[in-house]
C-alpha cells in the first residue's frame, strides 16, 4: 500500500475517534503549520488528543527513516529534528493526515444533517 492510501485509511479512522474534537483538530493543524512539529506535539498533549493521534500515526512511522520502535514523544521529535529532510517529511505526513481527517469529519457532519 502506498503512503497516500495509508494516510487516507488512518485519517478516516482518526476522524471516527476524534468526532467530538473537531475544533481541537483544526487548531492543531494551525499550530503545525505555523509553529512546527514539536509545537504540534505539545499542543496535542495539552488538549489531551495526542494519544489518539499517536495511535493512528504509528502505522505511518515505517515510512520515516528513524527508529520506529521509539514512542512518538519528546525524544522522538528531538531526534527527527536533527535531520531536516526527515523533519519536513514528518511535517508533510502530519499535515496531510490532519487535512484528510478534517475533510472526513466534515463529510461525517454532512451525513448527519
Amino acid at each position: 500500500m502506498n503512503l497516500d492510501a495509508k494516510i487516507n485509511e488512518n485519517s478516516y479512522s482518526l476522524a471516527e475517534n476524534l468526532n467530538n474534537k473537531k475544533k481541537e483538530l483544526e487548531n492543531s493543524l494551525g499550530v503545525l503549520a505555523s509553529d512546527g512539529v514539536y509545537a504540534f506535539y505539545v499542543f496535542c498533549k495539552s488538549k489531551k488528543i495526542w494519544n489518539t493521534i499517536e495511535e493512528h500515526l504509528k502505522p505511518l512511522k515505517k515510512y520515516v527513516s528513524c527508529d520506529n520502535s521509539q514512542p512518538m514523544d519528546q525524544k522522538y521529535f528531538a531526534k527527527i529534528s536533527g535531520d531536516l529532510h526527515t523533519l519536513l517529511f514528518v511535517k508533510e505526513i502530519l499535515e496531510k493526515t490532519l487535512t484528510y481527517t478534517r475533510y472526513h469529519l466534515k463529510a461525517m457532519e454532512s451525513k448527519n444533517e
